[in-house]
């Protein structure tokens, strides 16, 4: 297990085509999501790999009907926040506004972001 993560950034990125999918998806739908929007060409029984190992970690399920579907029992905003949280902490010692600082020095934020920014800040005020 590595320090911010259970997952492999292979598991990890099958599971975030779970995720997406908003419904229960197919072995075969994983895989055309993985080429469509990450790129990734893998062959099916790696993916097959893949989704038994998060199936075994605890984070999908499947159930059978003429193919097998797979859906999230671990969810995605409880996950991704437990990781920023994590991040946060190892990366700016626990400061959020060195974080966001961070971000902001990758990549500058549109107009429409920063007066999203703004709205957000002035409601958590």
């Amino acid at each position: 297990m590595g320090r911010f993560s259970e997952l492999s950034d292979c598991e990890l990125t099958t599971m975030k085509c779970i995720w997406d999918s908003g419904e229960p998806v197919t072995a075969h739908e994983i895989i055309r999501q993985l080429k469509r929007d990450y790129g990734l060409d893998y062959k099916e029984s790696t993916v097959y790999t893949f989704i038994k190992k998060l199936k075994d970690k605890g984070f999908a399920k499947s159930y059978r009907d003429g193919v097998t579907f797979y859906f999230p029992i671990r969810n995605e905003e409880e996950y991704r926040g437990a990781h920023l949280n994590q991040a946060r902490d190892f990366w700016f010692k626990g400061s959020t506004v060195d974080m966001v600082c961070e971000l902001f020095r990758l990549k500058h934020p549109t107009p429409e972001e920063r007066d999203t920014l703004m709205k957000v800040l002035e409601q958590s005020g």
